[in-house]
């Protein structure tokens, strides 16, 4: 399954420099803008063997406030609360110990036509480092057909609108680092460099390169951990993906491996971005290989996408495969509709299983 590739702090400098702001703070507050979603979402999964059956129902509302442009700076604040309904078994929705409700992003941000500085509380979206992070981050591109990403973060959570919330996490005592380059001067291709650094836990580097030849889309991925724990081995990663367009269905075809001894060691520890299975594939498991196919098309506003994937890892090569498949459509102005069916074969047959999800939203 392909994913979307882009920081939230990249994503501000298309938002801000050239465009229109306001004169003073009244108006930057008064020319606000609100956005915001109300989700219901539920989930049942039959278990097989001995293992009992799962399932829980949520609501979910997020609000989010960001201030008009003034003289460069910015201010936002989120929120979001969520609340469980029912769950089929105690603990499939959480351990009690979530919290009802998290403030998400409250940051200050300044942009000129050279560089975008967000300070605080913010999403990011970069190779291994995603969800909610205190932190400073500045994206600069003053170098031509490149952005500067760089970074430091002190505490992350996830906050997702499908399951329980989170409390933030320390980075260990003195947080993490990142630096992410793209270079965007060839045609229809994207270099991407990076570095991350979180003391006393591991350092990681890595390289992306996307490009698009004759119609057909290529990724080519590769990244690798120094782990400063001397009892955890150093990891790597490898990603392949092949993708293109017939007629009106898009399809793609990847290979993902891991180091023979040590996994991906701690890649994953603030987040990821490859993973493209649903629950099933130890993906970034030890020796791990892994194989998938994905099409998707739209057909009357209905959105349709599929999924297969295998991964045989460890000493045994254990192998789990996955199917799964989502439809979605807008049902109403900003209604949305998506039903996930999945099924997992395991290598023990008493961990497969069959999942339904069903989630609506309406965003404002």
């Amino acid at each position: 399954m392909n994913k979307i590739y882009i920081s939230t702090i990249a994503a501000a400098l298309l938002s801000t420099g050239a465009f229109a702001q306001s004169n003073n703070i009244k108006d930057a507050f008064a020319n606000g803008k609100v956005s915001g979603d109300i989700t219901l979402y539920g989930e049942s999964t039959n278990a097989s063997g001995a293992n009992d059956d799962s399932g829980f129902t949520m609501g979910s509302i997020g609000v989010g406030y960001e201030t008009d442009s003034l003289n460069g700076f910015k201010g936002a604040v989120a929120f979001r609360t969520n609340h469980k309904f029912s769950e089929q078994e105690k603990g499939d929705y959480s351990d009690g110990s979530d919290p009802e409700a998290a403030m998400s992003t409250a940051n200050i941000s300044y942009a000129n036509d050279y560089a975008t500085i967000i300070a605080g509380r913010q999403e990011i979206d970069l190779e291994w480092m995603s969800d909610f992070h205190e932190a400073v981050v500045g994206a600069i591109t003053i170098i031509p057909d490149t952005t500067l990403v760089i970074g430091h973060s002190t505490r992350f959570m996830a906050v997702d609108n499908d399951g329980a919330l989170e409390k933030m996490a320390d980075i260990g005592d003195d947080g993490a680092s990142v630096i992410d380059v793209k270079y965007e001067g060839l045609e229809n291709t994207v270099i991407n460099p990076y570095f991350m650094h979180a003391d006393d836990l591991f350092s990681a580097y890595g390289l992306k390169a996307t490009t698009s030849i004759a119609g057909i889309d290529l990724t080519a991925h590769y990244a690798k951990t120094n782990e400063d724990d001397s009892n955890t081995e150093d990891g790597s990663i490898a990603h392949l993906e092949i993708g293109t367009s017939i007629a009106d269905i898009s399809l793609a075809a990847g290979y993902i491996t891991t180091d023979r001894d040590g996994a991906i060691g701690s890649l994953d520890t603030l987040g990821e971005n490859i993973d493209p299975f649903e629950d099933g594939g130890d993906v970034y498991g030890t020796d791990a290989d892994s194989y998938y196919v994905t099409a998707g098309t739209e057909i009357s506003s209905i959105a349709l996408n599929a999924f297969y994937g295998s991964t045989t890892s460890g000493e045994d090569n254990d192998k789990n495969s996955e199917i799964f498949m989502t439809i979605g459509t807008e049902i109403a102005e900003n209604l949305e509709l998506e039903l996930l069916v999945s099924s997992v074969n395991a290598e023990n047959s008493d961990d497969d299983t069959e999942k339904v999800a069903l989630t609506a939203s309406y965003s404002f």
